[in-house]
């Protein structure tokens, strides 16, 4: 089962959540620490198995997205992405491997 640790930045805020997928394309989600925004996406992620198939075709068939877009107050939030990378991951869609964003000013 893939687990994931998303440091948001700026905001201090980070969420774990972990995922898991039997057949290759429903994948359930478990999400522990998050903030109160990423709280409101929980119902959501938790409550079904999600597609991975739909969810990874582009951005306009991602429901993550467009939650998120309810929910977040950022459109920079790095979480929704992370969110697709444990799909992926969970579905045997690519191997783990960790992203970063590194700022330079």
């Amino acid at each position: 089962m893939p687990k994931i640790n998303i440091c948001a930045g700026q905001c201090g805020e980070t969420v774990d959540a972990s995922a898991e997928c039997e057949d290759g394309r429903y994948v359930k989600f478990s999400i522990g620490k998050c903030c109160e925004h990423v709280e409101k996406l929980k119902p959501f992620l938790e409550s079904e198995p999600i597609d991975a198939f739909t969810e990874l075709r582009n951005f306009e068939s991602s429901l993550i997205y467009e939650k998120a877009g309810k929910c977040l107050p950022h459109v920079t939030c790095p979480v929704p992405s992370g969110f697709l990378k444990l799909i992926e991951l969970a579905s045997g869609m690519a191997v783990a491997s960790d992203v970063s964003i590194k700022i330079e000013s």
